[in-house]
Parts: structure tokens; C-alpha cells; sequence
């Protein structure tokens, strides 16, 4: 039997030995603990860049001096990023010597963060060097790579002097690669929208740039496998230029296999060639697989290859009317699951504006390459090409502000699991066999009974005709039913009775609690996090898919519980979320006069509480156990609202900072025997967490929200050992990163 794509299968292997490699390997070579004094290195810089007053070298071929990290047993197959403040004189592939602070990159401690680690790693580099010192330069270095570093500098340097500064950004980022100069807000203005890929070098301007250098070749009567050599050499160098991010060698890759075809009379295979790519990536660096980058610019492909034509007719390559549409289409529905888990929204018109944009993205294109290549040789020229691309994008900036503001334009669809993903991909891999199988059957038929036509047989023709478009149209509906029913798979929420998640926000407390469709946030605040609402509970609250919180509880008004929430309220649309009602103690109503003006500025319900007060949401019994409205505290900690949590069985003891008379208080209400506690004051033994409070409470859980390292000393030692007396299990942040307890029949405990 003869294998069709025998190349594709092997690349597939390829790709799958590599993965289930590096999973072994992952388990093996974790770094032991990292030197904590300065360390001595060298390696080959590959590249470098500037910012913040800092200059960023990535290093390769790592050498440590002496036997400051023998602990690290991988340093010479990973990278190193290195910061230091003079970086003058630099060029690529010099070996440099420097000397500074070894650390890990930060990895994602919260459901929705960014994982840090996991992007650089993907790229080859795995460690960072603080406060580093470049102590030798060599003297040696690559030609070919600092030629092209210049060239690159020259081309951005064009863009600039003959563009406005936010356009120079937008077309440095769509020529070279380069996203440095634009704003912040630019680029969520583009990604908001989901235009945020024709930022991204890849198929669309390889192809572009590689197709009009063969077409100047062959004009100027170079012989074809000549032309096809040279065009292959230019579009490599550049994308050696760029810094070859995957998406561009994924398209580099492609193109030279659609080049390079026709030259041995064999038609281009996008599906082998697609392959081939993927197994040099897997290979190069197998980390890669994992990045949504790399999976969103395979994936786009396979939408255009395999999805895109199940909607086509039998005779019909291509569709004569709306083709953008149905190709815009076919992309986005093929990347949605992996833009849902990267994400965690859904921008709602983007194959709308898709249709509108991509069209003139060509244009831009040629019109940027102009303005880079007659700079120095016509500046009139250059800046009528520059004229043109502002008018361009200046219409992008206001049909993108326009959707922006329209109802509905983004849809919070929250991370999905992964075996819906796996359910998600594997339904749409066996419908397209499917439909590629029916739609090669009535082929045959179709050219069938037009032998039949010509045999003069006309009404059987015509009935066969029939037959086919009625089976035509089932099958159509057929796919319609199983690909909504697909997207409604990824869609469909996930409830708990009851789910609490101890986020891991620094030095500070952090906590959401999910009742059926309600949600209720704790405090959510930070002294060591900066911008804890933008970074860490909005990124948290999209990947769970929440957009309304019910009720935000303000125990007390210090940074370290309110710094979210103030932040939040400074921000338009607090970000997104809908927060009702805002719960704070009466107690402190003078501590929190400033807050309670934020609320109402956002037209949020403020409800002040004192001890004795009982709420019931869903299935949730919230009672409140101090402070009492009258009594006098000490301070804000001392007037802390403390809350007794019920559902069913299940009971929670949330301290926030509150010290020893609201455990006495908590006492006399007879709370025993807890299910979990949110232990008071970060883990302080200083006026709370008494030993009479925690042999009296009886924690089977105990949960203590702090910093790594804080200054305070969180956890005391004495708070640890009181709860290890009682047997209680302790969690603590900062080890554990984001704690979640899940209450249904069962509880199930898990960090992150």
C-alpha cells in the first residue's frame, strides 16, 4: 500500500518524539538553588536591545568561570538574558564576558498571568543576570549578522525620519518585526479588535516580500532556478534580519517549498511543507509547540488549507464572491479554542474587520518598502509614500476606534479546559475527512452523469444533478449543526457550588469566591505588586470567564487589601467587570470616606456591615463576626471585617488582618472545628493568631496570603508551629501560588 505524504507522517514523528523528550527532560533537569552571589559568565550575543535606561543582551553558548553555578547542569543548551547598563559598541556574535546576579525567570503564579519563564524558555533563553557588568568584549564577530543588524537600524531609522512617530511604530512592527515603538494602547487597540496578527510578520508579508523579489528577478531575464536560488537567499536574510520569529520561518519555509516545486515539475504541498516547518521548530527548540504564537500561525494556515475548502462546491476551487469572508472565516474559527485559552475573549466583529483591513495591508507594505529604499535616494518620493501610509492608517485608527466603542465588541469566553480543546479538535479534524471524502465521491459522480449528458441521456444527468446538490445541502447543514455545536462545547461555563480561589498576589490578600453564576471578590490588594487589578484580577477574572462580581468585601482600607479595587475604579469601565454591590465595615466607614466616593463615582451600591449581620447568596451563608458598629479598636487591622462562610458542610473562617479581640469574638460566637482559615494578618503572631484562637478553631486548612521574603517576617514561626499543633495542613502563597478549594460533594484543594 502506498503512504500518501510520506514526508508530512515522518515530520508528525519527528514533532512527537521531540515533545515527549523534552517532557521527560523537563522532569530531570530542573536547576538546583541558584547562586546567590555574583556570578562570572561569557556567551555569543545573538542579539541585543535597549530600554528603561538598560541595555538587554541574549547570550548563547554559555561558559561559567569557576564553579559559581554548578548547580546549573543545563547552561550550556539554554540562553541567558542579561541586563546591564552599558551596552555600547555591541555586534552580534562577539563573545562578551559579564559579570552579575543569576535568577529564573517569573512564572505564572495566577490563573490568566503571564508565564514568563515559559515564553523565554520557549525562545532558548532560560535564565536572567541582574545588575550585570560587561568585563571583556571579544574582538571577533559576525559579519553577515551585524551587516544585517545595520541594515535594520537603517530601514528603521527611514521609517522614522518619514513618518509620523505612531505610524514609524506600526510599520517598523509590520516591516521589521519591531513592536518597541508603539504605544501601549495601540497595541491593544489592535489586539481588542483581532487585527492584532497583520502586526506579526508571517505568511501574508513573506509571501508579498518573497513574490515580488522573484517576479524582479525573473524581469530582469535571470534564469529561473537562478532566480529561485536567489529569491530563497534574500527572504532567508531576511528573516534573519527580523530576529526569524517562528511565524516568519514558518512562512519562509513554505514559500521556498512553493518556489522551489515548479523547478522539479511537482506540485507545492501546503500540508507537508507546514510539517517540515513545524519539525525544524520542534527540533530547534521544542518549547515552541507550546507557545500560542507559534499555534495561532499553524493553526491560520490549516483554516486556509483544510477548513476553507469544506465550503466550496465540488467544482469550485475558490469562491468568486465573498472569498475574504469565508477565508477570514475559516482562520478564525480554527484558532478560536487557542485564542479562548491564550486570551480568554473573543473580539466579536473581527472577521468583519478583517475583510476590511487585509486588503490594504499589501499597500502598506509596498508603500513602507518604498519609503526605506528611496530615503536616501529620493526624499520626495519618501515622503509621499509616507503621506499615503498615514492616510491608511489613520482610516485603520478610526473604523478600529468606531468597533471599539460598539455594544458587544468583545466577548469574555474564560479559558476553556483542555479536553473540551481536545474534544474541540478532534470532532473538526474527522468532519473535514468526512466532508473531503463525500465531496471526492459526488465528484465522481457529477463527472458520471456528465457522460451521461453527452451520451444523450439528459434526465438522468439532470436527476443525478439534483440528487447530488440535495446531499450537498445536508451535508452542509450537517457541518453548520456540529460546527456551532462545537463552539457551544467551548462555551458552555463551568459552576461550583461553591469555589474559592486564595489568589497569590504578593504581600497583600487576594480572594474570589464562586457560587453557582454569582462571584464575589475579598479585598484583592498589594504593597510588593504593582498594578494589581491591570496584571493579576483582570487577567484572572477573563480567564474564568467573569465579567459581573456581585459583591466586592473591603475588610479594611489599607493598600495591602484595597490597592485593586482603587485601581480599578481610576480605570474606564473598571476594565471590564461590573461590580454591584461593595461591602465594608461600619466601623471604618470614616477610613474608607475616599473609597466609598470611588464607588459611587462607578455607581456601585456601598452596604456597610457590623457583626451580627447575615447575608445568603445562592448557596452561600455569609455571617459577620466582628467588628461590632460601637466598640472601640485600636487600629484599622483590629476593626478587620471578619466573615464565617457556610455551604453545606463546609465552613470558612475569613480573618482578614484582624487581631485578638475579633478572635475573641469569633470565639464567643462558637466557631470551631473550621474547614479552612484564612489565617489572619499575613501568618503575624504580633497581637493575632493566638494559640487559645487556633487550638479553638481547629483548621483542617489553613491558607496564609504573603510575599516571598517580605519584610514583615509573614509567616511567623510561631503561627506556623501553632497551626502544625492542631495538625492543620498549611498552604502558603507564595509556595503554593494561587490556592484553590472546590466544594461540591467532595473538597478538592490544588495549587497552581
Amino acid at each position: 500500500m502506498r503512504i500518501k505524504r510520506p514526508l508530512m507522517l515522518f515530520c508528525i514523528l519527528v514533532i512527537i518524539i521531540c515533545i515527549a523528550k523534552n517532557m521527560l527532560y523537563e522532569k530531570t533537569s530542573l536547576p538546583g538553588e541558584l547562586p546567590k552571589e555574583a556570578v562570572t559568565l561569557q556567551g555569543r550575543l545573538d542579539m541585543w536591545e535597549t530600554g528603561n535606561g538598560q541595555t538587554i543582551l541574549y547570550l548563547s553558548d554559555i561558559y561559567f568561570y569557576g564553579d559559581s553555578a554548578k548547580e546549573i547542569t543545563n547552561y550550556n543548551s539554554t540562553g541567558i538574558r542579561c541586563y546591564v547598563e552599558d551596552g555600547r559598541n555591541l555586534k552580534l556574535g562577539q563573545v562578551v564576558a559579564v559579570q552579575g546576579f543569576l535568577a529564573l525567570p517569573e512564572e505564572a503564579v495566577n490563573p490568566g498571568g503571564f508565564d514568563a519563564a515559559a515564553y523565554y524558555r520557549s525562545r532558548g533563553y532560560g535564565y536572567i543576570l541582574y545588575q550585570g557588568r560587561i568585563l571583556k568584549q571579544g574582538e571577533k564577530y559576525d559579519v553577515v549578522l551585524q551587516g544585517l543588524h545595520n541594515l535594520l537600524q537603517y530601514a528603521d531609522r527611514q521609517l522614522k525620519t518619514y513618518l509620523m512617530p505612531e505610524d514609524a511604530g506600526i510599520m517598523s512592527a509590520m516591516l521589521l518585526g519591531d513592536k518597541s515603538n508603539m504605544t501601549d494602547e495601540t497595541k491593544e487597540l489592535y489586539r481588542t479588535v483581532g487585527i492584532y496578527h497583520i502586526l506579526a510578520i508571517s505568511g501574508l508579508h513573506i509571501s508579498m516580500i518573497g513574490g515580488c523579489a522573484y517576479k524582479l528577478l525573473k524581469w530582469s531575464g535571470i534564469k529561473k532556478g537562478m532566480a529561485v536560488i536567489s529569491c530563497l537567499l534574500f527572504i532567508v536574510l531576511y528573516g534573519i534580519m527580523i530576529g526569524m520569529p517562528p511565524s516568519a520561518f514558518r512562512a519562509i519555509v513554505m514559500f521556498g517549498f512553493g518556489v522551489v516545486a515548479p523547478v522539479f515539475c511537482r506540485s507545492h504541498d501546503k500540508l507537508t511543507s507546514m510539517a517540515v516547518a513545524a519539525a525544524c521548530l520542534a527540533v530547534w527548540e521544542v518549547q515552541l509547540m507550546f507557545d500560542a504564537g507559534v499555534q495561532l500561525s499553524f493553526l491560520a494556515v490549516m483554516g486556509i488549507v483544510l477548513l476553507y475548502p469544506t465550503f466550496l462546491g465540488i467544482h469550485k476551487a475558490h469562491m468568486k464572491v465573498a472569498d475574504g469572508v469565508w477565508v477570514s472565516f475559516a482562520v478564525t474559527y480554527m484558532t478560536l479554542p487557542v485564542i479562548m485559552l491564550t486570551y480568554c475573549e473573543v473580539p466579536l466583529y473581527s472577521l468583519l474587520v478583517n475583510v476590511c483591513v487585509i486588503p490594504f495591508v499589501p499597500l502598506l507594505l509596498g508603500l513602507g518598502f518604498e519609503v526605506i529604499a528611496l530615503g536616501g535616494l529620493w526624499p520626495f518620493a519618501a515622503k509621499v509614500a509616507g503621506s499615503v501610509i498615514h492616510i491608511i492608517l489613520f482610516i485603520y485608527e478610526r473604523l478600529l476606534t468606531f468597533v471599539v466603542g460598539l455594544p458587544g465588541n468583545s466577548y469574555v469566553t474564560g479559558a476553556p479546559e483542555m479536553i473540551r480543546v481536545w474534544i474541540f479538535y478532534g470532532i473538526l479534524g474527522m468532519l473535514i475527512w468526512v466532508i473531503f471524502k463525500l465531496k471526492r465521491r459526488l465528484f465522481i459522480r457529477s463527472l458520471i452523469s456528465e457522460n451521461h449528458y453527452f451520451q444523450g441521456r439528459q434526465k438522468e444527468y439532470a436527476a443525478e444533478q439534483i440528487r447530488i446538490k440535495r446531499i450537498m445541502m445536508r451535508a452542509r447543514l450537517g457541518q453548520t449543526i456540529i460546527m456551532a455545536g462545537l463552539v457551544i462545547l467551548l462555551l458552555i461555563p463551568k459552576y461550583y457550588d461553591c469555589r474559592i480561589t486564595f489568589l497569590d498576589v504578593g504581600q497583600g490578600d487576594g480572594i474570589c469566591i464562586e457560587s453557582g453564576r454569582y462571584v464575589y471578590l475579598l479585598d484583592c490588594g498589594s504593597t510588593s505588586e504593582d498594578m494589581l487589578g491591570s496584571y493579576t484580577i483582570l487577567p484572572f477574572l477573563k480567564h474564568e470567564g467573569i465579567t459581573e462580581v456581585e459583591g466586592w468585601f473591603l475588610t479594611h482600607p489599607d493598600e495591602d487589601h484595597t490597592s485593586a479595587f482603587v485601581e480599578l475604579c481610576n480605570r474606564e469601565n473598571m476594565g471590564g467587570i461590573d461590580v454591584k454591590v461593595l461591602y465594608i465595615p461600619r466601623a471604618l466607614k470614616e477610613e474608607f470616606a475616599e473609597i466609598i466616593v470611588l464607588a459611587e463615582q462607578k455607581e456601585i451600591q456601598v452596604i456597610m456591615l457590623t457583626a451580627g449581620d447575615v447575608l445568603y447568596t445562592d448557596k452561600l451563608k455569609w455571617t459577620v463576626l466582628s467588628p461590632m458598629e460601637e466598640a472601640f479598636y485600636h487600629n484599622a487591622n483590629e476593626a478587620s471585617l471578619v466573615l464565617y462562610l457556610e455551604c453545606n458542610a463546609f465552613e470558612c473562617l475569613l480573618m482578614g488582618d484582624a487581631g485578638t479581640s475579633a478572635e475573641q469574638a469569633v470565639m464567643d460566637a462558637g466557631i470551631c472545628d473550621v474547614t479552612v482559615l484564612k489565617v489572619g494578618h499575613h501568618g503575624s503572631a504580633i497581637d493575632s493568631n493566638s494559640e487559645h484562637f487556633i487550638r479553638a478553631i481547629n483548621p483542617e486548612v489553613a491558607v496564609i496570603s504573603c510575599g516571598e521574603n517580605n519584610v514583615y517576617g509573614h509567616p511567623h514561626t510561631d503561627t506556623v508551629e501553632r497551626l502544625k499543633s492542631v495538625d492543620s495542613l498549611i498552604w502558603i502563597t507564595y509556595k503554593r501560588k494561587a490556592v484553590t478549594i472546590e466544594i461540591s460533594d467532595t473538597i478538592r484543594l490544588k495549587g497552581y
